[in-house]
């Protein structure tokens, strides 16, 4: 009994809460919709009486205003054609763009007006609409939602059996539709149709627009909620529904095709289902992607085409999150991708042109591209993107596969099969891209598909050891399949774009070799498969690229930049491999044997890339004589300052080797490419003074780091890699300045701290700087001072860009070879030990003697060369002697050493005076003869302007 009366209850609280949602919805409906319709049809009839009033009075006045017009003698009635009457009347505001309700009275463009499709003008007119038609907004949601309730009570009450349901709410689905086509038919849909003139305005999309949601739910739920229609027939189902509301829309007003789309998109998950048909929900939303496209495709509204794919794409998201179906995903996307291509075009073909997203980076977006073209390119990014959520979340390796793919068959499609739309070709750099960035994502966050390659290298305790498997051929398979698509979409654009086909070429030749790059440096392949086997396999795609460069066709201009692209390419390929089986010393030698065979090459065939290899190429040698293995393996220490025993012999091969590698090289391209003349000049004196470096250093015995002339020669040679860029600079483009000048700046920070360190705490002046080693003039002074003095004055000499920089340069070899003069004459007086302290008379003489013979050499050495500047620098140095004789020797010197000095002084001066004025009357009877035209008799040349002497 108590059962019993618990079901009765049950039953009548379940009735009871029917027929409150029915009183809900009758009150809604008396209290809304019921006086707006009462006052609408109060306010049409206002209308219609004073549109007949004016009728009638313009029928009546007609022909009184035609007599007085010809009453009037003073006007002259000229025949005028008639004004063109207008298709239709005038369009009330809407939110969205206007389209006749009929396809065939709308003949669509040649060229489709420019579509932008979310504006602040469009979601401005919406808002407004809304605020004037919330009522027909409600409308909808409350119809398609009673198609939705109408399943739900069915399943919880039990009321009817399974199939009876789905026909219940698809009688009320096609009710719904009818109810709203005898309403257009009968007074139109928006306020150009019809007689009714506005009074059915919407009203047909409403119901419409909620039959087509009821539809999708009936057909959804025969499937996910009671599986009476297999997998096959639920997606006929959902085609049957996607084109009848294709076909609606054709005919509706546009808030159709919202409605529909809208409904249509939340309807399955408010609808719920089993978790085994959730992947249904994929294909079901990319029906409703498609309808969309259809209407966009007829109707022409841009806004249709987008919302549809934002509302679907953002379904499917959603649902991946939840179901993580990987396959259904990523199938639902392709798909939707390839109906964004093909619908709105009308064709399987592509054919999309105008202005391409590159196009319009390049213009800095004054050229906009077309609204197809923008869709395209969401669809694609799109797509991109779900494969690469699938293959960062994936747990298995079948599911990066999945994934990987799924790139490759964009790259493919976005190849070969969209040839003939020239405002596409840039798309397939976004699946290429993904591409290469899921590779690299796979070995830096130890993905499973890196994991499950990497495990086969661990040792095998029991059992069979595990067969390696085949995912880096696979994937340099994969790599080289693409780039072959690319030459083949580069060889179709040769006669049609070669601007294109330089494109094609470019993405050609990186395709493969960043795959095998990606390979080598982030997933180190040769551990699991032996350094040989995957050098060969990077010689495979090598051997690929040189085909392709010498398959390359064209006798356009482009034709050698596409060819040097391949080889550059090829050659990038088999540096690698050279890298992967030989040791440091064979390997730096290699690599400047290709790039004097490069030069070679390019001397015979004129490739432009090829410049650019042989630059990159002497950067990457550079870098292995200087950094890795570099100094410390040259110097027979490591980073941790053990020794290596790296013998001098096998020092020498790797830099002298390629230094006359280089200079070959060098002497090949001179007059041909001065970029790469310039830069294999520099590398040429560069090394070989970094190997100059390196020789004193392993010829003197003591090489503590800390020692003075340690200091000197490791400054030196930062100091030439800082100039070496600074030459480099005098070529290039913008581009390449701001590299090489922050190359050089980098390097002059590293010069900087062993400078300091020389020049004070480590100074041979100082204890730390230690004992000065060898015979006096050739020592460890000459080491630490004597190669920066060199550096810089072949920096002055070399660098003449800035006349501030070259004289910078100038008083810093004057500094460092000034110290050596002075404190090479402190040793030959001290001893080995400069710390000690005080100033012997001999050492005071020796100082005063030398600036003498300084001040001299540069007086002659300025009327040598007729330099105004050298001789005032030289009359410097004499008063700066006088200054250090009269202040320093007076007190310092004594007895007959005094005597000597100040007499030297004195003789010294006369003679300079002498001299001095010599120098002048010959300067001023040269200007004289110059100024008489005398100048061709003159034994002296023209001075230049900046140094003319002053008369």
């Amino acid at each position: 009994m108590d059962g019993q009366t618990a079901q009765v209850k049950g039953s009548g609280m379940d009735e009871l809460e029917a027929l409150i949602t029915l009183a809900a919805i009758a009150l809604l409906l008396i209290i809304f919709v019921v006086p707006y319709l009462f006052f609408s049809h109060l306010g049409l009839k206002r209308r219609v009486r004073d549109l007949d009033q004016l009728v009638r009075r313009l029928q009546t006045g007609a022909p009184q205003a035609e007599a007085a017009l010809y009453s009037r003698p003073d006007l002259v009635l000229r025949d005028t054609p008639d004004a063109p009457i207008p298709d239709g009347p005038a369009v009330t505001a809407s939110p969205w763009p206007k389209g006749s309700t009929n396809p065939a009275a709308a003949p669509i463009p040649e060229t489709a007006p420019r579509a932008y499709v979310f504006k602040t003008s469009l979601i401005t007119s919406f808002a407004a609409w809304l605020r004037d038609n919330w009522v027909l907004a409600i409308a909808a949601a409350s119809l398609g939602f009673a198609g939705l309730f109408m399943v739900q009570y069915g399943i919880e009450n039990g009321v009817l059996t399974p199939f009876w349901r789905v026909m219940g709410a698809l009688a009320f689905g096609g009710a719904l539709i009818g109810g709203g086509e005898y309403i257009r038919r009968k007074g139109g849909d928006e306020d150009a149709d019809g007689d009714a003139v506005g009074a059915t305005r919407r009203l047909p999309s409403t119901l419409s627009g909620a039959g087509i949601i009821v539809l999708y739910i009936a057909v959804f739920s025969a499937r996910a909620l009671y599986g009476l229609t297999g997998p096959l027939t639920t997606l006929i189902g959902l085609a049957g529904v996607s084109t009848v509301a294709m076909v609606l829309g054709w005919f509706y007003g546009p808030m159709l095709a919202a409605v529909g789309i809208l409904g249509a998109t939340v309807a399955p998950f408010l609808v719920g289902g089993g978790s085994d048909n959730g992947w249904m929900v994929h294909y079901y939303l990319t029906f409703v992607a498609i309808a969309a496209l259809g209407v966009d495709t007829v109707k022409r509204w841009a806004w249709v085409s987008a919302f549809g794919l934002l509302a679907t794409y953002g379904g499917n998201a959603l649902l991946y999150s939840v179901q993580r179906a990987e396959l259904h995903f990523i199938a639902a996307t392709l798909i939707m991708a390839f109906a964004a291509f093909t619908i709105p075009e009308r064709s399987l073909t592509p054919r999309q042109s105008g202005t391409a997203l590159l196009d319009s980076l390049r213009s800095r977006f004054t050229l906009r591209p077309a609204f197809p073209t923008r869709l395209t390119l969401g669809a694609t990014l799109a797509a991109t993107l779900a494969a690469m959520a699938v293959a960062h979340d994936a747990t298995t390796p079948d599911a990066v596969w999945l994934a990987l793919f799924a790139l490759l068959v964009m790259v493919a499609a976005l190849t070969l099969w969209t040839r003939h739309a020239t405002a596409l070709y840039d798309h397939a750099l976004i699946p290429g891209a993904a591409f290469l960035v899921a590779l690299a994502l796979q070995g830096l966050d130890y993905g499973p598909l890196f994991m499950a390659f990497q495990t086969a290298a661990g040792p095998v305790l029991e059992g069979p050891a595990t067969p390696i498997p085949a995912t880096i051929w696979v994937l340099t398979a994969l790599a080289a399949v693409g780039t072959v698509f690319m030459f083949a979409r580069m060889q179709w654009s040769v006669r049609g774009d070669p601007d294109a086909a330089s494109f094609w070429a470019l993405a050609a030749t990186v395709f493969a070799p960043a795959t095998v790059l990606i390979l080598e440096f982030l997933w180190n392949p040769g551990a699991v498969l032996g350094a040989y086997p995957w050098a060969l396999a990077v010689i495979a795609v090598a051997v690929l690229m040189t085909a392709l460069a010498l398959r390359t066709q064209g006798a356009d201009a482009q034709a050698p930049l596409r060819t040097g692209l391949f080889a550059n390419g090829a050659l990038t390929l088999i540096t690698l491999a050279v890298f992967l089986v030989m040791t440091n010393a064979a390997l730096t030698v290699a690599l400047a044997v290709m790039v004097l065979g490069t030069a070679l090459l390019d001397r015979r065939t004129s490739l432009p890339p090829l410049a650019y290899f042989i630059q990159i190429a002497v950067a990457i040698i550079t870098f292995r004589l200087v950094v890795w293995p570099g100094l410390p393996w040259a110097l027979d220490m490591n980073w941790g300052g053990d020794t290596a025993k790296t013998p001098y012999l096998e020092v020498a091969f790797a830099y002298l080797a390629p230094i006359a590698l280089l200079a070959a090289a060098w002497v090949i391209t001179r007059g041909r490419s001065p970029k790469t003349t310039v830069v294999l000049e520099s590398a040429v004196w560069t090394i070989a003074g970094i190997f100059a470096m390196v020789t004193l250093i392993r010829a003197v015995p003591d090489t503590s780091s800390d020692n003075h002339f340690m200091l000197g020669l490791v400054a030196t040679i930062w100091v030439a890699l800082a100039l070496a860029q600074l030459y480099r600079m005098q070529t290039g483009g913008r581009f390449s300045r701001v590299v090489r000048g922050s190359l050089a700046v980098l390097y002059s920070l590293s010069a900087l701290t062993p400078i300091v360190g020389l020049l004070t705490i480590f100074s041979p002046l100082s204890p730390l700087g230690g004992r000065v080693l060898g015979p006096p003039v050739f020592d460890s002074l000459a080491l630490a001072f004597l190669p920066l003095a060199a550096a810089f004055a072949v920096g002055a000499w070399k660098i003449p860009q800035s006349r501030r920089r070259q004289i910078g340069f100038i008083l810093c070899a004057s500094l460092f070879a000034t110290l050596y003069v002075g404190m090479e004459i402190r040793r030959l007086w001290r001893g080995r030990e400069l710390w000690v302290p005080g100033f012997t008379d001999a050492e005071l003489y020796s100082y005063t003697l030398a600036m003498l013979i300084a001040s001299v050499t540069l007086l002659m050495l300025a009327f040598s060369r007729r330099s105004d500047t050298l001789r005032k620098v030289a009359m410097a140095g004499v008063a700066l002697t006088i200054a250090k004789v009269f202040l320093v020797d007076t007190s310092g010197l004594s007895g007959l050493i005094r005597v000597m000095s100040f007499m030297g002084l004195g003789l010294a001066l006369v003679g300079l005076t002498w001299l001095n004025r010599k120098m002048t009357a010959q300067w001023d009877r040269g200007a004289d003869g110059d100024d008489a035209g005398g100048a061709v008799g003159s034994t002296h040349p023209t001075p230049d302007e900046p140094d003319a002497p002053k008369t």
